[in-house]
């Protein structure tokens, strides 16, 4: 390995201040708990390193060179810094985090719930959590009444806010497995099968209506449901077709071979999961957690893609 540049380190300096400041070498080894050996060889090295005489040792005890005084006076600058620096961590270690109020779409608390638990309980002692519509968890952020959120609303516009991307996968079709009709674009499948909707109250249901308007299909408004699950099951009863995600999909108990999973002819359009916190308040706590929810989708969520539905991969992106 190299030799470092700068010539000194932190141990080396306090090996010399406590030198001047005790008097003499065997001193300084009391004081620093370290053989006067020890520190004849630490202030030797320092000498050659730095390429000047510190201390004249023709005197007893040994007296500061006047490079030795100017590098003195440096060096009890230096470890000044460094001292404060580490009291002012110390502190922050020793202060426990406040209870930390966590809130996350249901998608995410279904799939890797209890793994995400696990890893909150491992970096804080104090938190909690609830689940729920997204658009309520960003107004109950804004305001104060939790500390952190994991949702699909990315909350544009405050840009004030920690945010950090954990997942982008794509709107696919979902059908009754039984549905035989042609698939060539969503407004003919709206002619021949009923749509179920997204409760447009949700982030989601307003994303997805939103894409539809875009591309002027209107199927008629006949069944809106506020969750995945419910959604999902009557998609498997046959009574209709939906969009959502796959990721969705898990959280709706469904397995690929219960329904037919295709993708939305039209072209491929996206929802993004995002972690959020107000910044400068929970320290590395929010990219820590970002970081376990990003591995754990990939330990958990990916192997369920890979294996039902292997052509979704490559539209899957993490973090």
């Amino acid at each position: 390995m190299a030799a470092s540049p700068i010539g000194f380190d932190l141990k080396s300096l306090e090996v010399f201040a406590a030198i001047v400041e005790a008097g003499g070498m065997t001193a300084a080894g009391q004081r620093l708990g370290m053989t006067q050996s020890s520190v004849s060889q630490s202030i030797a090295n320092l000498e050659v390193q730095l390429h000047v005489q510190l201390l004249d040792r023709s005197q007893r005890p040994p007296m500061l060179t006047p490079l030795g005084r100017k590098f003195y006076e440096q060096a009890e600058r230096l470890l000044g810094e460094a001292r404060r620096v580490s009291l002012e961590f110390r502190r922050q270690e020793a202060t426990p985090l406040k209870h930390v109020r966590i809130a996350l779409v249901d998608s995410l608390a279904i799939s890797v719930g209890k793994e995400l638990v696990a890893a909150i309980k491992h970096r804080t002692a104090h938190w909690s959590m609830v689940t729920g519509q997204s658009h309520l968890h960003a107004d109950a952020l804004l305001n104060r009444r939790v500390d952190l959120i994991l949702t699909d609303d990315a909350v544009s516009g405050h840009a004030e806010l920690f945010r950090r991307r954990l997942l982008r996968e794509p709107f696919i079709l979902v059908l009754p497995l039984d549905f035989k009709g042609p698939v060539n674009s969503l407004r003919t499948l709206a002619a021949a099968l009923d749509f179920i909707r997204y409760n447009q109250s949700t982030v989601i249901g307003r994303s997805i209506e939103n894409q539809l308007q875009t591309w002027s299909i209107h199927p008629p408004l006949r069944m809106q449901l506020d969750n995945s699950y419910a959604i999902l099951q009557m998609v498997k009863a046959g009574l209709g077709w939906t969009l959502t995600t796959p990721l969705c999909l898990l959280h709706g108990g469904i397995k690929t071979g219960d329904v037919q999973c295709l993708p939305v002819p039209e072209g491929e359009f996206c929802r993004e999961l995002t972690l959020l916190a107000r910044s400068d308040e929970l320290g590395h706590l929010p990219e820590l957690l970002a970081d376990d929810s990003i591995a754990l989708m990939r330990e958990r969520y990916l192997p369920v893609i890979a294996t039902a539905a292997p052509w979704l991969l490559p539209r899957i992106v993490l973090g």
